[in-house]
């Protein structure tokens, strides 16, 4: 398996209670998908989005179609026109769910070391992913669609 697709593979395994607040607000607002071009295209960044997306807004609005389409940036500008967004990096939830994956990877049969391959780290530390790790249900997890609705953790 190439990274490319394991980095959209570990995706799949985002837990809601991982998400910051404003994330989780954005998944309800946008959905999985453009949510995390978002946060791929924007994460740690203050990003003022426009009122409109005419006239001085028009180019922060094509910043946000080339991020999240024209659908999503008109969400964006209704919900959050005229404010500061600060887009989360939401680096903790991701490389949970980098890990839950490797987790998942590994159970279909893979070795430590394609594990270790495939996500670029050591075998040693898949071991230790391994060892920490339980693999989640499907049903508490974010699946990569469009739905605007967000799963509840076993914890929330």
């Amino acid at each position: 398996m190439k990274r490319q697709e394991l980095a959209v593979q570990a995706a799949q395994f985002v837990v809601k209670s991982d998400l910051p607040q404003i994330a989780q607000d954005l998944v309800g607002l946008l959905g999985w998908e453009r949510t995390r071009a978002l946060i791929a295209e924007w994460g740690g960044i203050s990003f003022p989005v426009p009122k409109r997306a005419d006239g001085r807004g028009a180019h922060r609005y094509e910043q946000l179609v080339e991020a999240v389409g024209e659908e999503g940036a008109d969400l964006l500008i209704w919900c959050y026109g005229d404010e500061v967004l600060t887009v989360p990096n939401c680096r903790a939830a991701i490389a949970r769910a980098r890990n839950r994956a490797m987790v998942a990877f590994y159970d279909t049969g893979a070795t430590l070391e394609d594990c270790a391959r495939a996500f670029g780290v050591t075998t040693r530390w898949v071991s230790i992913v391994l060892k920490r790790i339980q693999p989640m249900p499907r049903e508490e997890v974010l699946m990569l669609t469009d739905s605007h609705s967000v799963p509840e953790d076993r914890h929330g």
